[in-house]
């Protein structure tokens, strides 16, 4: 999956010329012409970095920034102002609004691209751990429960736990089919191992050879796992995985579509995590975190 931008301008001609740049450098470009259609966008895109327009008719974009700042789901966004406003005062305005950074109209192709560039990798580290208001080394080792609603990007919280474990040169195994739009996402990057998801996935090998060293594993995922091997044998698979675990420094994403099940089978595999958090329209909530 490539990273999202979301380039927020009432002046068409500016929107093109940076959508132009940028969609040449590999990036995905979503656009918006409005501070509804940005507040909107932002909300239901989930982009990685927005580029704001300083001043658009309506609501300015430093009151659009301090909207989604303010906002559980997109406060986590980088927010960049762009702008032709390059006075002390604006670029304190900005600051003041929660903007990440300050932009100047008419730009160069390479300092567009750069400003996004050093934003993602300040982030990267520790984008999943920061939203779990945590850092990389109290999210080691724990077992977590990712509950999902399939309408909406729930792979882009798997990504940015690949992302951020990469950065930290940690093992990735997932757990699931070649179908899944999880692999589909994640397959293009490097070092992940893949294992198919099977009643008894056959973990030891990598375990010890990385034994003594961060492995993180994702389980795509165990609503699929109850589809195909009934409930009571995927309960079983869960809690001897989890009891497996606990024996290695491993983190582990266990994702489940709740909505999929009955409460019953639901409430009875969230008893097994310490861990709890659910993606949604919402985007991340934390149910739970021990």
């Amino acid at each position: 999956m490539t990273d999202k931008i979301l380039i927020v301008d009432d002046e068409p001609d500016t929107v093109n010329l940076a959508k132009m740049i940028l969609e040449r450098d590999g990036y995905h470009v979503i656009s918006a012409y409005n501070w509804d259609d940005a507040i909107k966008k932002a909300e239901s895109e989930m982009p990685d970095f927005i580029y704001l327009d300083m001043v658009m008719p309506g609501k300015s974009g430093l009151e659009v920034c301090k909207i989604l700042k303010a906002q559980p789901k997109t406060k986590k966004i980088p927010v960049v102002m762009f702008t032709a406003l390059g006075r002390d005062v604006d670029k304190k305005l900005s600051k003041e609004a929660g903007a990440d950074g300050h932009f100047l109209k008419p730009f160069e192709a390479e300092d567009l691209i750069a400003e996004i560039k050093k934003h993602l990798k300040f982030i990267r580290p520790e984008k999943f751990s920061n939203t779990l208001e945590l850092d990389h080394e109290r999210l080691k080792g724990r077992k977590i429960l990712l509950e999902f609603d399939p309408v909406v990007p729930y792979e882009r919280v798997v990504r940015d736990f690949v992302m951020e474990c990469q950065v930290h040169e940690e093992v990735i195994v997932l757990l699931g089919n070649k179908a899944s739009v999880v692999y589909q996402t994640l397959q293009k990057y490097d070092g992940l191992e893949f294992i198919a998801l099977i009643p008894q996935p056959i973990l030891t090998p990598i375990l010890e050879t990385n034994a003594g060293t961060p492995v993180n594993i994702i389980c795509d995922n165990l609503t699929d796992l109850i589809f195909s091997m009934g409930f009571q044998a995927t309960y079983k698979f869960i809690k001897h995985t989890l009891e497996r675990l606990t024996t290695v420094l491993s983190t582990a994403l266990f994702l489940l579509n709740p909505k999929a099940h009955p409460s019953n089978e639901t409430y009875s595999i969230r008893s097994l995590f310490s861990d709890q958090i659910t993606f949604g329209k919402d985007g991340l909530t934390i149910n739970k975190l021990t």
